[in-house]
């Protein structure tokens, strides 16, 4: 009876550690449970950032300044009882917590804060890995197409098990080309207009200085004990703030975009550049009309000046070529400053 009890016992034990096996399957692109995208190899990009801004009101009675919910902030004054801030649930819904001293000075029940007459405060600006802003990234592109991509996985305790690869090629290219770095990600720009869009001429910016953390995360990586794909890449400034000064980056970046551009894809995909040909730019002799500084009547004039559209998105700004397994944080430390106001 006993031995018979023992062996029920056994088969409790095994249906119960079946039962309990965790299994894990990712499609290439996807996304899990939290708001988590990944593109067609894995990767997923978040952004957090800290931001300290100065801000001045400069009229001599009270100003009530509206903020963006999706940011966290602390009004840094007092016991820094004003705040807002938010927490992402495990359906990916954004949950957002205010203090009661925050909401007992609300007005028309609009998240902000009160400026006094001429008072000065530093508001810090949050975005955290509980509520991390997702950015949407690029796809690998192959010379392949999607011919030889592993298309799914399936992991049991974090060691995969299978993989589907998309074969569903013909009998010619053998081999198609080679992977180089390519681009995912574009930039998002950021000017003091655009942060601080006030359109009330006393409440005044006077400097802003905090750091960003762009993290890029290969998913099927990340929770495996074999770590054994590992993703090339490149990624360019997450956020570029046109108004201010970026600096201290960690890693440093590796070139430029406009070099990535001009020299490191021609050279690293071994295609070669572009040969772009002269224009002719001559024109046929005539004497029917020669080009004078003169009107008819003899009175001189200026040569015309020619003037230059105004860049604003210079193409100067960092890249990052990138090998890795699970995970990458790129971050830059940012400032702006204008002590007379905007």
């Amino acid at each position: 009876m006993k031995k018979v009890l023992s062996i029920l016992l056994m088969l409790i034990l095994l249906v119960s550690f079946s039962a309990f096996t965790l299994a894990q399957q990712y499609t290439l692109p996807g996304s899990l449970p939290g708001g988590i995208v990944y593109n067609n190899i894995g990767l997923s990009g978040e952004i957090m950032l800290n931001i300290n801004v100065t801000l001045v009101n400069t009229a001599p009675y009270p100003k009530y300044v509206l903020v963006n919910p999706r940011y966290d902030f602390r009004v840094l004054r007092g016991n820094g009882s004003e705040y807002f801030y938010n927490y992402r649930t495990s359906t990916g819904a954004l949950e957002r917590v205010v203090s009661r001293e925050l909401l007992s000075k609300s007005v028309n029940y609009f998240v902000g804060f009160w400026l006094a007459p001429y008072e000065t405060v530093v508001v810090n600006f949050k975005i955290t890995k509980n509520s991390s802003y997702y950015v949407p990234l690029l796809d690998f592109k192959s010379a392949c197409g999607d011919i030889g991509k592993l298309t799914s996985l399936t992991y049991e305790n974090g060691t995969l098990v299978s993989a589907v690869v998309n074969n569903n090629g013909g009998l010619d290219k053998l081999i198609c080309g080679s992977i180089y770095p390519q681009l995912i990600n574009k930039p998002i720009f950021l000017s003091i207009h655009s942060m601080f869009p006030i359109l009330d001429k006393n409440i005044r910016v006077i400097k802003y200085d905090g750091f960003v953390d762009f993290r890029i995360t290969n998913i099927p990586n990340m929770n495996s004990t074999d770590k054994m794909f590992h993703v090339f890449f490149a990624v360019v400034q997450p956020v570029i703030f046109l108004n201010g000064k970026t600096y201290d980056y960690r890693p440093n970046f590796t070139m430029t975009y406009q070099d990535y551009l001009k020299k490191f894809v021609w050279e690293y995909s071994g295609v070669g550049s572009p040969q772009v040909k002269p224009v002719n730019s001559t024109t046929p002799k005539t004497n029917l009309f020669k080009l004078t500084d003169r009107l008819l009547s003899g009175i001189k004039v200026s040569s015309p000046h020619r003037i230059s559209p105004k860049s604003y998105h210079s193409p100067n700004f960092p890249v990052w070529v990138v090998f890795m397994g699970e995970k990458i944080d790129i971050t830059y430390r940012i400032s702006w400053n204008n002590d007379s106001g905007r």
